[in-house]
């Protein structure tokens, strides 16, 4: 199994966007991140990555090197041990505040999709809107099926993720993390490739 490292690291993520690269605060700053598993495995071996505003990065690599694990850092879901990472301007420590104000500002996609099966679509998209932004039901839900009919799937929208394809699911996926419009940016986690081309189309 092979891991992440500055050095096999470096060629790996492509810059397909345009940015002004004299941005002074980037979107996204990882230093020397390290992280070891439970089991010693060293997955991350001093990763340094720079993302500005305007920049859509692609991390590529080989199964179990770590660029899901490495993604995940940038919100928390998976702690590091060693080096730094600063998520426009605000450095991710060990405090509350900062992870918070982190996670309100970044989408995510997952791999997995992550909807609750007991909610409808739109229900799913609604809910950190409410919850997190505390918008009005109203207000969230004019967002969500507008973000919905983006993604082809608004005839969808009182259904429930079992009732949905898989492809169906995904789309649901994409159009959640949009639903707060974070204003850091938007981590994707293996993206099919009419989603690439989906969000080149609406969201650049």
């Amino acid at each position: 199994m092979s891991n992440l490292s500055s050095e096999s690291y470096t060629d790996a993520p492509v810059a397909l966007g345009t940015a002004d690269s004299s941005m002074a605060t980037p979107t996204i700053q990882a230093t020397g991140v390290e992280k070891w598993y439970d089991n010693n495995f060293h997955v991350l071996r001093g990763v340094d990555l720079t993302v500005n505003k305007g920049e859509v990065v692609v991390i590529m690599g080989p199964s179990g090197s770590g660029k899901s694990t490495f993604i995940r850092t940038f919100n928390a879901l998976e702690p590091y041990q060693k080096g730094s990472i600063v998520i426009d301007g605000i450095e991710l420590s060990h405090d509350l505040k900062n992870i918070e104000a982190i996670r309100r500002e970044v989408g995510m996609v997952f791999q997995q999709f992550n909807l609750f099966p007991h909610l409808s679509v739109l229900q799913n998209v609604t809910l950190a809107p409410i919850w997190v932004r505390r918008w009005p039901k109203a207000q969230a839900e004019e967002v969500a099926l507008q973000l919905l009919e983006r993604v082809g799937i608004l005839e969808q929208a009182n259904k429930f993720p079992g009732q949905l394809s898989g492809g169906q699911q995904q789309r649901v996926a994409i159009a959640a993390p949009w639903r707060c419009s974070p204003r850091s940016c938007c981590l994707m986690n293996r993206p099919r490739p009419w989603i690439r081309r989906w969000c080149a189309r609406c969201w650049m």
